[in-house]
């Protein structure tokens, strides 16, 4: 009576399954695990899908962010940010938060148009905010806004109970211009230094070292969008008058995690000034020192609510449109160790193969005998 086949795999067959098992958990369980490491410092937003969410929009007042055809030649799809002239609205921007404490590069799209209308008040269209333990009010610890005909970077910190600035120019601001801007970040902390290294349009125009922070509250987390501290309604009508509302649009923000001290990949001077505009400052070789702050600069610290408090008598309206989004460059590069790793197995069990055939097996030729 013949014995009946035994349902264990023969020797030579059991290293082709182990290889198919292993590299199906390999491929299924490595991105899962990994993703959560590059989920949170990592976003990206460039408005042409439908289905893509748009972060947590903070808006005061009767401001709105729309997304819709991209204005200056630009293809494709941006957002357009509006703040109204109407006694009331002061902000409407987009608010990226979970970010760490570390280093970052934040990088994005703006265009002011061709009617932008130059005021000497602030129109801020970027900051970095770090709420405070306390609610109260305080000035951002980094902002870039266009002041007249010219773009600005503020960064504040905080000595002896008193908030410090740094004015940093940018150059002129050209109107009906698609600005790329590059922000690399190195957040301070009470033991050490921090650095900013700001680019436009691929040529660097300013840079930053020491304090940044107020080393106390939240992480600094990104706001950006259109935003004029001088519109609240605290401040009284007087700054409104002859203003028209604030419009710009954006486009292509992200934000990765870097290295402490990286720096944008940017040329030092613009060739032929064209790729800058006039009166931005050349990279100079070592660090940019930010010099005293003015005497009228400084603030205690509770005062002038410039980041994101709801100013007394202000409706504000925060509306939550969906989650942060992960970005594609951190899924590809953990899909790609997965499937490197997959590559390496199936070569090794391709060689243990092989080599089995050539060198035979202890058991090779041996058969059950039949009864």
């Amino acid at each position: 009576m013949p014995v009946p086949h035994a349902k264990a795999l023969s020797p030579a067959g059991r290293p082709a399954r182990l290889l198919i098992a292993c590299t199906t958990v390999l491929l299924i369980v490595g991105p899962t695990a990994a993703s959560p490491a590059v989920a949170a410092d990592s976003v990206s937003y460039d408005f042409e899908s439908p289905s893509q969410k748009l972060p947590f929009m903070a808006i005061n007042g009767f401001g709105r962010v729309l997304v819709g055809p991209a204005p200056g030649g630009r293809p494709g799809q941006a957002a357009r940010v509006n703040i109204p002239n109407d006694g009331r609205s002061f902000k409407s921007e987009l608010v990226i938060k979970n970010l760490d404490a570390g280093s970052h590069r934040f990088s994005f799209a703006n265009y002011l148009p061709g009617d932008w209308q130059e005021r000497d008040l602030d129109t801020i269209v970027a900051q970095w905010f770090s709420t405070q333990d306390d609610g109260g009010g305080i000035k951002p610890v980094v902002a870039l806004s266009v002041h007249g005909g010219d773009w600005q970077l503020k960064v504040h910190w905080m000595s002896h109970g008193e908030i410090q600035e740094a004015v940093i120019p940018l150059g002129a601001a050209r109107l009906g211009h698609w600005n790329r801007w590059t922000f690399d970040i190195t957040w301070s902390s009470a033991g050490r230094p921090g650095s900013i290294t700001v680019a436009r349009d691929g040529v660097a125009v300013g840079s930053h070292q020491g304090a940044n922070n107020y080393h106390r509250g939240d992480p600094p987390h990104f706001r950006i969008g259109a935003y004029r501290p001088n519109w609240r309604p605290e401040k009284g009508p007087s700054k409104r008058v002859g203003a028209s509302e604030a419009v710009l649009f954006l486009d292509d923000i992200a934000i990765t995690s870097t290295t402490a001290g990286a720096r944008p990949d940017v040329l030092a001077t613009a060739p032929g000034g064209a790729a800058s505009p006039s009166g931005s400052p050349a990279l100079s070789p070592g660090p940019t020192p930010t010099g005293p702050p003015s005497a009228s600069s400084s603030a205690p610290a509770g005062e002038a609510p410039a980041g994101g408090a709801t100013a007394p008598g202000a409706t504000a309206q925060e509306a939550r449109t969906g989650a942060t989004a992960p970005g594609s460059a951190g899924r590809i590069g953990v899909v790609g160790g997965a499937v490197g790793g997959a590559a390496a197995l199936v070569g090794g069990a391709f060689l243990l193969l092989r080599r089995r055939d050539t060198t035979g097996s202890p058991r090779r030729g041996r058969r059950r005998p039949r009864i």
